[in-house]
Formats: C-alpha cells, structure tokens, sequence
C-alpha cells in the first residue's frame, strides 16, 4: 500500500528526531551522562576553555592535541527546541565542569566575536540553532551551530594556536568544515 504524503512527511521528521538525539545525546538529565565531547570536523579538535579555567568569561577553544586532557572537554546539549518546518533544534551548550553556558562574548555579537563560557541564565545569547550539513540529501551528523541572537554567524575556527589549539570566533554561516561540530561520547570510537 502506498505511503501518503502526510504520512511520509512524519516519518521523515520522527527519522530526523531520532538521528538528532542520537548525534548529540540525550536530553534528560538523569540519563545523559554529559561527558560528551563537541568535536570539529576541519581537525577533530574538541571544545573546551583556555588553560581549562572554569570562570564566568572563561574563552573557549579547541583542543587539537590529544596529550591534551582537560576536565572542561565535557559538555551537554541541553532542551530540545525541534522544528520539523525548519530542520533545525535550539540547544543550549553547558560545560560540565564549570557548569556554565556557551556564548558569544558580546550582547551583539558579530563577525570575529569569540566565544566564552557564562552563568546560564536562558538568554538567547546561551540558545543555539543547529542546522544538519547534508550529504546525498541525508544528515551527515554535522551540524553548524549559529547562535539565536544572530543566525547569520556560525561557531568557527578562527585560527590555530600553538599547534595543539585552536581559538574560536564567530563568521559567517554557511556549512564549511571549520563550522561544523559533531557531540560524541568522550573519547570513543564512533560507530559510522
């Protein structure tokens, strides 16, 4: 028997529902285990602070080296937000460690803006959009994180440090690899 559009329409979207939990974890707090690495696809470098500091303001980098082990690696992606219309989630990323929240540094953020860690405090400076980078019309499992205060912007690579680092900034959103980011669980193999 035939599939209605309608009903393909929803199966597509619960489809996307389930690949979105599963490439960034769980939402429930008493199953997510939050030690997760937020990985970049450019380096497979993996987001933390620098100098691993918890403070309000702390800068956020990624870690290239893998000698390199700092409790601020784990992070959770918090609240659902699922659009179907749009394809998109709204998620929230808190570092475990400092129990704090990602965000641009600025109340306006805008190109060249860095990234630090805040209180949470629900604004929608903390609320990130995630858009999936497709291949052959499919979710990748990459996903380019542009913040709600601005759409246009994307989290990205700004440059390297010492050659086991990197800073961050915020650019322009379209979906090149600097600018995508994958959730994993922390230092495991992914199932591909």
């Amino acid at each position: 028997m035939p599939i209605s559009r309608g009903s393909r329409r929803l199966l597509s979207v619960s489809v996307a529902a389930v690949c979105l939990t599963g490439a960034l974890g769980s939402t429930n707090a008493s199953a997510a285990p939050g030690d997760r690495d937020v990985i970049n696809k450019t380096d497979g470098s993996r987001l933390a602070t620098y100098s691993d500091s918890k403070a309000d303001g702390a800068t956020v980098i990624s870690l290239r080296d893998p000698a390199w082990k700092y409790s601020s690696e784990s992070w959770r992606a918090e609240g659902s937000g699922w659009d179907s219309g749009t394809g998109t989630s709204t998620r929230v990323l808190r570092n475990v460690a400092a129990d704090k929240c990602l965000q641009p540094a600025t109340a306006n953020p805008q190109r060249g803006t860095h990234l630090v860690l805040k209180t949470c405090n629900g604004s929608d400076l903390q609320k990130w959009v995630l858009h999936p980078a497709k291949s052959g019309g499919q979710n990748s499992g990459w996903w380019m994180w542009t913040p709600k205060a601005d759409n246009k912007l994307a989290m990205t690579l700004n440059r390297y440090g010492d050659g086991s680092w990197n800073t961050l900034h915020l650019d322009t959103a379209y979906p090149s690899d600097d600018r995508l980011w994958r959730i994993a669980p922390d230092d495991q193999p992914w199932n591909l």
